[in-house]
């Protein structure tokens, strides 16, 4: 029996394994293309964009960003937040990272209810969430440290901002609640001399009343300013739909064409 020569065994196996690698890479590409489409219409499956987390290469980020988005938008933070996190942890390129850090930072903060900070503890975790968004963004530079400097990613500098503002709001509460509480000892003091122990309400008190009502709202549009902020970006993750195309649908596309404003903010 001839022997068949060594160089024809490797060329096949070689062979063998370079249609291998079509195969997987053909499949990802569609499964990702499917997840794009249907998340553009507003259709969030995550069960095919997760078989792509088994043999996860190259890219490796790419699913875990897209199941981050979908998990987002399906309003289950925490399993964005892990997503994030890990897709972090794949070596994304660094246009790509910043905008994994953005959605991050993010989903972090929309854990925080803004509506029912009623208490010190509630401020206090809330303040300790801001603060490791805070972290997420300037940690690799896409946003910048120090107050009146720019890293290098735009989106990642103005929310940092907006939530160094949203923590002086929760560390400095606001002035005309001690205000009104200054106007209200006060008016106490005025209408005990005044009204000579009558068993009404003065007129003084009344008005006073009414400031501190007023007052009560203010503190809550600010809280409502603050989850607007965040309400702000949510559209953030997900991108533009009038942007212009989506570039490489499994990522690998340059930043500069992905998107009207030049920055990959869809599903890759």
């Amino acid at each position: 029996m001839k022997k068949i020569p060594l160089r024809v065994i490797f060329a096949a196996v070689c062979g063998l394994f370079l249609l291998a690698v079509t195969v997987v890479m053909a499949r990802r590409l569609i499964i990702n293309h499917s997840f794009v489409s249907a998340y553009e219409q507003g259709d969030y499956r995550v069960d095919q964009e997760k078989s792509l987390l088994t043999m996860n290469f190259p890219e490796s980020f790419v699913p875990l960003y897209n199941l981050g988005n979908a998990s987002y938008k399906l309003a289950d933070y925490n399993s964005a937040i892990a997503y994030y996190t890990k897709a972090l942890e794949m070596y994304p390129p660094e246009a790509k990272e910043c905008d994994i850090r953005v959605n991050l930072a993010l989903s972090l903060c929309d854990t925080i209810d803004f509506y029912h900070l009623d208490s010190q503890d509630k401020i206090d975790t809330a303040l300790f969430i801001l603060y490791k968004a805070r972290d997420v963004l300037t940690e690799k530079g896409c946003a910048a440290e120090a107050e009146g400097e720019k890293g290098h990613d735009p989106e990642a500098q103005q929310l940092k901002e907006d939530i160094d503002e949203m923590i002086k709001k929760l560390q400095n509460p606001d002035q005309n609640g001690s205000n009104g509480q200054q106007e209200q000892n006060s008016s106490s003091d005025d209408s005990d001399s005044s009204s000579g122990g009558g068993s009404g309400p003065s007129e003084r008190e009344k008005k006073v009343q009414g400031e501190l009502e007023g007052k009560k709202k203010d503190a809550m549009e600010d809280r409502k300013d603050q989850q607007g902020t965040l309400e702000k970006y949510s559209d953030f993750i997900g991108g533009d739909e009038e942007g212009g195309g989506n570039g490489d649908v499994d990522g690998s596309g340059s930043g500069d064409g992905e998107g009207g404003s030049g920055k990959q903010v869809n599903p890759w």
